[in-house]
């Protein structure tokens, strides 16, 4: 009896879970929640439909992503273990399974307005067909993810706030640039893995430069926090800037002392300045 065919309902329905990448989905989902928070909130309703569709179409975005990619995932130590590769569920379960979590997702976003449901489906889209595929083509697939990467607080802040006014721009221009050393320090850690993969997502074949490149991409990433000000508040643009210094001096740290500890270190760092950012705007809001 094959390992598809002899796992127990609960630990398909585990694996079915595991296929939306929920660490990930739910940093995802935060911001976007974040993004409301910011925009005003809404009707109470907005909430659970924007929790649900949220994600709904993250989970099959990162689904679709584990069936295109699953012979490179099959490659990579830090990927083999996932639902595919390792045998857990077929592909046609998988797939099946991903178009579920997208009709959710985007009904889910389409009850609030369908808008709404739209940017959802924009970022599902260009996550899977445009960026996926560019990994094994180059470093442009950095710029083109950070798009997708960079709509769940937009979608969040229009779904209670329906205007394009500078603070969306703000979310979604921060956010942008903080996919850049997101990316690259994640791909720094994986080289090898991605390597084996075919994935060509850092910006040079020497080591010390692609160091740099993450340095400047955490420096950009500051000034990016003090102009913050300008739009959203003082008190946000000194806060977020305050934090950007901060990923600066670990990212320096780990570009004189490259190890993959210091690399985590600096993961981390980037994940606290993103959920810091977003309670920095809802404790001083615009103004």
């Amino acid at each position: 009896m094959s390992q598809v065919a002899s796992l127990s309902v609960w630990h398909k329905l585990r694996a079915y879970w595991a296929l939306t990448k929920p660490r990930l989905s739910i940093v995802v989902v935060f911001s976007a929640m974040m993004g409301a928070v910011i925009g005003g909130g809404g009707a109470w309703w907005v909430w659970p439909l924007l929790l649900v569709g949220g994600y709904g179409v993250t989970g099959a975005a990162n689904a679709l992503n584990q069936v295109l990619e699953r012979e490179t995932d099959a490659l990579m130590a830090r990927t083999m273990a996932r639902p595919l590769p390792s045998g857990q569920i077929a592909l046609g379960e998988a797939v099946w399974v991903a178009l579920a979590w997208a009709v959710i997702g985007v009904l889910g976003l389409w009850l609030i307005r369908w808008d709404v449901a739209l940017l959802g489906l924009l970022a599902m889209l260009s996550y899977v067909f445009l960026y996926t595929p560019l990994k094994r083509v180059g470093p442009v697939s950095v710029f083109v993810g950070a798009i997708p990467g960079a709509l769940p607080p937009v979608i969040g802040y229009w779904a209670s706030r329906p205007v394009l006014d500078e603070v969306l721009w703000v979310l979604f221009g921060v956010q942008f640039l903080w996919q850049f050393p997101h990316f690259w320090i994640i791909a720094w850690i994986s080289r090898k893995d991605y390597m084996r993969a075919g994935f060509r997502m850092l910006l040079f074949s020497d080591e010390r430069r692609n160091r740099g490149a993450i340095v400047v991409g955490t420096v950009l990433l500051s000034i990016a926090g003090f102009l913050v000000g300008k739009y959203a508040g003082l008190g946000a643009g000194v806060w977020t800037g305050m934090l950007g210094l901060v990923v600066v001096v670990v990212a320096l740290y780990f570009y004189r002392r490259p190890s993959v500890p210091e690399a985590r270190r600096l993961l981390v760092s980037l994940t606290l300045f993103l959920t810091l950012f977003y309670f920095g705007l809802w404790l001083w809001p615009q103004g």
